[in-house]
């Protein structure tokens, strides 16, 4: 057992990264635990805050970045939470990238990788995303595990089901929600209840105008976890169409809770959703809409224990 944990969580204000938080926090609340130390709340994670954070060089703390950017100096054990996979594409993948953040990934995930050679303890969230891991860095892959995060019930015991899919994506351009929505309004368009409506957070600026004024798309705008949980308890499905994901919390959101996932047909969503996944052919109509279809009308059973927080932590900071 170690003495201590410190725990860098800076950076992330949204997304993947804030979700993963609410779990710690959630967690370290739960368990009172004194031993580990949250370092970085709140933070940018900039040069600046790199430097500060390993100016302190503690001795026989262990040392856990969730934020990607494994410690480098010596002292105590180095775990790192690699949770994006913008740092470890390929270079076809990096090519497809908008301009406008190309030459920003490339230098961060410079960074990234040079810090994971330095860490003890790797840690992956999905098969796919190791993968990816092991083919940029193949002298780290035997300090690499995977580990779905953890994740608990977006509902309470009691759900009001409104005919809507919820569509909980942070927009970025890499993730081509434009083209997603257009296929799933083209798609189910006359072929399924009129009253059907996706509920997509963003505003109308982030979508094609053809989208923000067709009846079925309900723009909610980007929520805090509280009004967004409030939009999962009456939603029937959940619609989840990107490709570069390093996991997808929304697909393993949907598994915990009981609600069916309309997600691309990978091994990757496969093994996050597992049970609950409806999933299509990306750029076949037909297949988006019998997975949207069997969505609505999937009875999926709550299946909470690949994601239990309580057994995540125990396992990453040590046994209380």
């Amino acid at each position: 057992m170690t003495d201590a944990v410190i725990v860098d969580v800076a950076g992330g204000p949204m997304g993947g990264a804030a979700r993963f938080r609410i779990e710690l926090y959630h967690y370290l609340e739960r368990t009172g635990r004194k031993d580990v130390q949250v370092i970085g709340a709140k933070r940018s994670l900039d040069p600046a805050w790199l430097l500060r954070r390993e100016a302190a060089r503690p001795i026989r703390a262990r040392r856990v970045a969730l934020n990607n950017v494994g410690f480098v100096t010596p002292g105590g054990e180095r775990w790192t939470l690699l949770g994006n996979a913008l740092h470890f594409l390929t270079s076809s993948e990096t090519a497809t990238l908008h301009h406008s953040i190309r030459s920003v990934v490339m230098h961060q995930a410079t960074i990234v990788r040079l810090a994971a050679r330095r860490s003890d303890v790797l840690v992956a969230p999905c098969s796919a995303m190791a993968e990816r891991v092991s083919k940029a860095l193949p002298s780290v892959r035997d300090r690499l595990v995977v580990r779905m995060h953890p994740v608990s019930s977006n509902m309470s015991a009691e759900r009001a089901l409104d005919p809507v899919v919820l569509c909980p994506v942070i927009f970025e351009s890499y993730k081509h929600m434009d083209m997603h929505l257009t296929n799933w309004v083209t798609a189910v368009d006359g072929r399924i209840d009129p009253s059907v409506q996706l509920l997509v957070t963003a505003s109308a600026a982030e979508v094609p105008i053809s989208v923000a004024r067709n009846e079925r798309i309900q723009l909610v705008g980007r929520l805090d976890h509280a009004e967004l949980r409030r939009l999962w308890g009456r939603s029937r499905a959940v619609y989840f169409p990107p490709g570069l994901e390093s996991f997808g919390f929304p697909l393993a959101e949907a598994r915990v809770s009981g609600i069916p996932a309309i997600a691309q047909d990978t091994a990757q969503n496969r093994e996050i959703a597992g049970p609950a996944l409806c999933s299509f052919s990306l750029g076949d109509a037909n297949s988006l809409l019998n997975a949207t279809k069997l969505a609505l009308s999937k009875d999926v059973a709550p299946d909470p224990a690949p994601f239990d927080p309580d057994r995540y932590f125990h396992w990453m900071f040590g046994s209380p």
